[in-house]
């Protein structure tokens, strides 16, 4: 048996998600998931969030604040990298706030050179190059990113110009090997990131209604690898723009 033959629809999990987390009795409509601690910094300084949880949700290794938009009921919680804690912990928050709607977006590497920088992308599918799918879906080598024509479609109300496509979902940051970017490329993919093939198969599996965009940091397609405009470049107000999409995405799930 491989890692493909994980999933088990109907085996019951050993821990429960609420053996873990009780509900709290603040709910929220929507909740934004990023990866960048700037941008929390960012909403910090500038007083448009609230701390509502300093260590509801926590490891050995760090603890993972959940911060509320102030006067509104969207909450936003910074993730680190990678597929299994990011995917995870959108599932607890959704558990701990009763909350079904979730935004995550954040930077990818670019499969395609005429993508430009911060270029926003729209994934409509994830190619599954992880280990955490395979636990909550059945095998297959693409997973759908649900609600990617409803974040098409706001992305036009707002007037955000983007790009659509297939992204490849990846575990091994330093083996994304030359001749599996020409695989992926061939068979549409045009961006590359760490976690989203798992979101969504998490998403999918635990009744969220997942919305999902990025936005391209670095770049693949050429001769050597072009570093490319990554977080740690964007001014404050760059970040809060794109974190400004999000925050319009998540006003408007509540209503779908």
């Amino acid at each position: 048996m491989g890692i493909i033959d994980s999933f088990r629809r109907n085996s019951e999990p050993i821990i429960q998600i609420e053996d873990v987390y009780p509900k709290s009795d603040i709910k929220f409509d929507a909740f934004i998931l990023t990866f960048s601690r700037r941008v929390i910094e960012a909403l910090m300084d500038d007083g448009l969030i609230e701390l509502i949880a300093e260590d509801a949700i926590r490891s050995i290794s760090c603890n993972y604040p959940i911060y509320r938009f102030k006067g509104t009921n969207i909450g936003i919680v910074k993730s680190t990298i990678g597929a299994p804690v990011a995917a995870v912990l959108m599932h607890e928050v959704g558990h701990i706030h009763s909350c079904n709607k979730a935004v995550m977006f954040g930077t990818c590497g670019a499969l395609d050179s005429t993508i430009p920088a911060n270029k926003i992308i729209v994934p409509t599918s994830a190619y599954r190059d992880e280990g955490t799918s395979y636990h909550y879906a059945p095998p297959s080598d693409y997973i759908e990113v649900r609600n990617a024509d409803k974040v098409a479609g706001i992305l036009d109300e707002l007037g955000v110009d983007y790009v659509s496509g297939k992204s490849w979902t990846t575990d091994a940051f330093y083996r994304e090997t030359r001749d599996e970017m020409e695989e992926r490329r061939a068979e549409g993919c045009i961006a590359v990131e760490m976690e989203l093939s798992a979101i969504q198969a998490v998403a999918n599996y635990a009744g969220i209604e997942l919305y999902s965009f990025l936005y391209r940091a670095d770049n693949l397609d050429s001769v050597t690898w072009e570093k490319g405009q990554r977080d740690s470049l964007l001014s404050k107000n760059e970040r809060l723009e794109i974190l400004n999409i999000a925050f319009e995405i998540a006003k408007r799930a509540k209503n779908f």
